[in-house]
């Protein structure tokens, strides 16, 4: 009769415990999840979200001049309008004169996905030696500072669409570990910062310059 009386509450005891255990919420797990793979940093040649790797080519035995030209195609080539423009007018200008070491980085990041390049090169981030924005401008001295009385006082925009005014965020790629500090991407940025309106030129990047002969520049 004990043993029968056991295995009646056995089922109940077990209940009890399932019961008391506490679920983690999926959307919880999942956010986790997501989070982490945000944070990993994904190798040359690997994609967010893809279970596959994109293993870069490596030319071996190229000689310089070669190895010049073909990064002068594949700064044009880029298959974005904005990595087009920023890759192809800082070839222009730097390509011919960059040194060995410099030019086999260039070569190496021009393996990377063009969306991370362009915002590595553009994005604005902590202070660091390769960071554009360390250098204070005019639009960046003083974020926190009131307007003067005699400047325009903007209005909250009003219509159909105005909850979409002002609303666009970019997107944020961190910068991996192999390109934190390197020379070639702090060159990259400087090119930007010096074609920016806050920068030396300041003319934009609206066009793909023309093809030169290397020979002309160097």
């Amino acid at each position: 009769m004990a043993s029968l009386v056991s295995r009646t509450l056995r089922p109940a005891a077990i209940a009890r415990r399932f019961i008391a255990t506490p679920i983690r919420p999926l959307s919880t797990t999942l956010s986790r999840r997501a989070d982490e793979a945000q944070t990993a940093e994904l190798g040359v040649g690997e994609l967010q979200g893809a279970s596959f790797k994109i293993e870069p080519l490596r030319r071996v035995g190229e000689d310089d001049a070669t190895k010049r030209a073909r990064l002068v195609y594949q700064s044009r080539k880029r298959g974005t309008l904005e990595s087009d423009l920023l890759l192809s007018t800082f070839a222009s200008a730097h390509l011919p004169t960059l040194p060995p070491k410099i030019l086999d980085q260039y070569d190496r990041l021009l393996d990377e996905n063009d969306w991370d390049i362009y915002y590595w090169a553009t994005q604005k981030e902590e202070l660091s030696s390769t960071n554009p924005s360390s250098s204070e401008s005019p639009s960046t001295a003083d974020i926190n500072a009131k307007p003067a009385s005699d400047e325009l006082a903007r209005h909250p925009p009003a219509g159909e669409w105005a909850q979409t005014v002002g609303t666009f965020k970019p997107a944020y790629r961190p910068v991996p570990v192999r390109w934190k500090d390197s020379e070639i991407l702090g060159m990259l940025r400087a090119h930007v910062r010096s074609r920016s309106v806050d920068g030396g030129e300041g003319g934009g990047m609206a066009f793909m310059p023309a093809l030169e002969p290397l020979e002309d520049k160097m």
